[in-house]
């Protein structure tokens, strides 16, 4: 069973000798020692470099990795309808063309808004702001909002404040939602307007002064936002730092390859948005680790157990090194099976079950794609 904020273990920080572990800050409501080290997943407009960007595909799709988050943006349309699209046109990612703001939600919801990624998605939808909020609220992920260009939209604010209200999402939110733009007054409005809901800033190097995120950026934001989610190219460890200095959360955007996952973590960064969920879910051999972890944190693996499962996991680990797909489902199925059957006989607890599983499920997938 997949937990809201889960955490993933982040490929390609584990140091040779698999003793010594770096622990990020976490910004979960509730923090869990599951992994090895913790960061907070993001899915890009969903999991963008699966399914069409902003559709309810691509939100599925971050859901079905096992993302902490995915990230939407919100316009309006003509007749002051919410929904989600990234450009304030529709031509890139629809069969239409012209200004969101210039189209009436009726004419925006008959265009196809999938065929452009692949024909496989022929037919997918442009959603609204409600029918994300309906599909979405009572599943085990966050949103992350993004006001875009909302100067052009008057009102908008209050009107994402409303349909968050009126979903219930402004009551317990516990960073479920947070709502963010570049547009930094609009923060702030909307900061005024529903101060229970967290809030984001996100930095550009047009935000940034000559290249830098200064400390009075810092200051100044962290008087009406709980994050700060720069371009990836802003940040560095003294950055890092000093964000962290103002008890800002820093989620950087947008991380399309792992070489980059590697380099933000070891910034200390809390979050990473990405458009490949799938780069933080573990190897093979990083669940071997998880498992000794687990023992030296006292939970309950019989020493058979142990021995069977970490012998699975290396099979799994030489069909990864190959490459063969095939093979490394099918054994990742096996350990599934062997994980049910330690439960069963009470070998291991509940909790090592539900843990490894859960790593066992984002690992099928992540060899799927």
């Amino acid at each position: 069973m997949r937990k809201f904020l889960s955490r993933f273990l982040v490929l390609s920080v584990f140091v040779v000798s698999f003793s010594i572990f770096f622990p990020l800050t976490s910004v979960s409501a509730s923090k869990n020692s599951n992994n090895l080290i913790e960061t907070t997943v993001i899915g890009h407009r969903g999991g963008s470099a699966h399914a069409p960007e902003n559709t309810i595909a691509a939100f599925d799709k971050a859901v079905e990795l096992n993302a902490d988050y995915f990230e939407l943006d919100v316009q309006m349309t003509k007749d002051g309808e919410l929904i989600i699209m990234h450009d304030t046109t529709v031509d890139r990612t629809t069969d239409g063309s012209g200004k969101i703001k210039d189209l009436t939600f009726e004419e925006i919801k008959q265009l196809d808004a999938g065929s452009w990624f692949d024909p496989s998605f022929a037919g997918e939808k442009v959603p609204s702001f409600e029918e994300v909020l309906d599909r979405y609220r009572d599943e085990d992920i966050g949103i992350l909002i993004e006001l875009k260009d909302p100067e052009l939209y008057p009102g908008i604010e209050q009107k994402v404040a409303d349909a968050l209200i009126e979903h219930n999402m402004d009551e317990s939110n516990n960073d479920k939602w947070i709502v963010q733009s570049f547009n930094w007054e609009s923060v702030q409005k909307f900061h005024e307007i529903l101060p229970s809901m967290p809030t984001g800033a996100l930095v550009g190097h047009g935000e940034a002064e000559d290249g830098e995120i200064t400390n009075e950026m810092l200051e100044s934001i962290s008087s009406y936002a709980k994050y700060i989610n720069p371009n990836k190219s802003l940040l560095d460890k003294n950055t890092v730092d000093r964000i962290h200095q103002y008890n800002l959360t820093t989620w950087p955007y947008t991380i399309k390859d792992e070489e980059w996952v590697d380099r933000l973590i070891d910034m200390g960064v809390d979050g990473i948005i990405t458009d490949n969920p799938e780069f933080l879910i573990p190897n093979a051999k990083q669940m071997k680790s998880l498992i000794d972890k687990l023992i030296k944190e006292g939970e309950l693996i019989g020493e058979k157990a142990k021995h069977d499962l970490k012998l699975h996991l290396t099979s799994v680990h030489h069909y990864e090194k190959e490459e063969n797909t095939d093979k490394v489902i099918k054994h990742m199925n096996g350990f599934k099976s062997l994980l049910e059957q330690n439960k069963e006989n009470k070998q291991i607890s509940d909790k090592v079950y539900s843990i490894l599983y859960d790593h066992a499920n984002a690992l099928i997938q992540k060899w799927k794609l």
